[in-house]
């Protein structure tokens, strides 16, 4: 990779007019990775089959990837600092690339297991940089536009990619799903090596090489906003991995009717994301916007459990629960990078994705302790409790900012 070769001033964006094309490389970049992230989940039955392990067994290959995520993402952050965003953005591309090859060729659960770690490898690398790459790349008039490709990317990873997988695994192999991705990733690293413009490496103007994250003026803050991306995914997650058995226990819908509310779920997040760019044009209503969409989310977590006996009403809800989280979580990822200073943003998206991965991960544990003894119905509620702690945080954020702008 090399180290950085850009000289222009870590300060100042590169784009002078919006650069779709860039943009619309990157997301397609975050819908070719995340898709690769989750696609055992969408063919758990077959590849269980053909691997003669159980079905936990694959699902456990997703867990390995946001372990790996969370042991890598940061000891990155920390080594990587020398080297071209650009080389690195296109370098865990390939990574994905490699691992996609892997699991498509894996004769053994074995190799497929350390694909999967190569590929989370990638994913903490990829989320290091990408939203600290967008934000040095725009103007801040155009940041929200910006982070809107990546919401977008991983939406339509949810909506169609997921179900893809799952077709390709019914009416072929769960191989293909992964020589698709390959084909989808090789795709990826080429959009971003011919589209992507090269943005300055702030540690590059130091030679020596020595800055302390911990010491960095910027650091209290972006510590804040983490804090809060961990609680909103955790208490999203408390009840998000069992909104299919709550609809078909509480709302009463069966295994087939079930697909109409978690369809609605997609249609809900694309909205948000659209909100998302519109209330994040103004970096200084960052912090407000935050609190209020997250207490809208623990709101529409409530309604949903409230409502539940309807099945129109409890689809409406699914649908609105899931614009809250989609205009939340882009929100976020722009504030996190609007605090940070220049040489801190890598760590930041290092530490904005280990609080996601580690968010998810503790969130459906909860969930899953508390589902046995209080009931699949309590989980909404105790969602929205430590949604509302987020949203303590983002006003804690605020006032902070408020305080430091004044001084």
């Amino acid at each position: 990779m090399g180290d950085s070769v850009e000289t222009v001033s870590s300060e100042t964006p590169t784009a002078e007019k919006f650069p779709w094309a860039a943009m619309a490389a990157i997301g397609f970049t975050v819908f070719a990775t995340v898709t690769s992230e989750f696609l055992p989940t969408g063919m758990l039955p077959s590849m269980s089959a053909d691997l003669n392990v159980s079905t936990s067994q694959i699902g456990f290959l997703v867990s390995v990837w946001a372990a790996t995520v969370v042991l890598t993402a940061i000891p990155l952050s920390l080594t990587t600092r020398r080297f071209s965003r650009k080389s690195l953005l296109i370098t865990s591309v390939i990574l994905f690339t490699a691992s996609n090859v892997m699991a498509a060729t894996a004769s053994t659960y074995d190799i497929l297991f350390i694909s999967r770690i190569i590929g989370g490898f990638g994913n903490g690398m990829f989320w290091m940089i990408a939203t600290g790459y967008v934000t040095t790349m725009l103007p801040a008039k155009w940041r929200s536009r910006g982070f809107l490709f990546i919401s977008a990317g991983a939406n339509l990873a949810f909506i169609a990619g997921l179900p893809l997988g799952s077709a390709l695994a019914a009416i072929s192999d769960w191989r293909s799903g992964f020589l698709i991705m390959t084909a989808l990733t090789i795709g990826a690293s080429a959009s971003l090596y011919f589209l992507l413009t090269p943005v300055p490496n702030p540690h590059a103007e130091h030679a020596d090489g020595k800055h302390s994250v911990l010491r960095d003026r910027s650091f209290p803050m972006v510590l804040l906003g983490v804090s809060g991306v961990f609680l909103v995914v955790g208490g999203g997650n408390i009840f998000y991995p069992y909104i299919a058995p709550f609809l078909i226990e509480v709302a009463h819908f069966t295994p087939l009717s079930v697909a109409v509310p978690l369809a609605a779920y997609g249609v809900g997040g694309t909205i948000g994301i659209v909100v998302a760019e519109r209330l994040g044009r103004r970096p200084a209503n960052l912090s407000r916007n935050i609190s209020l969409s997250i207490l809208y989310m623990a709101a529409m977590m409530v309604v949903l459990n409230l409502v539940a006996p309807s099945p129109i009403a409890a689809t409406i809800a699914v649908a609105l629960w899931s614009l809250g989280f989609a205009v939340t979580e882009p929100l976020f990822g722009q504030y996190i990078m609007e605090l940070s200073s220049p040489r801190l943003r890598d760590f930041a998206g290092a530490m904005r994705t280990t609080a996601w991965n580690i968010g998810i991960g503790g969130g459906s544990f909860l969930g899953g302790i508390l589902l046995v003894p209080l009931g699949i119905a309590a989980l909404p509620y105790l969602g929205a409790g430590v949604l509302v702690l987020g949203a303590t945080v983002a006003l804690v954020a605020r006032r902070r900012e408020r305080a430091l702008r004044a001084n």
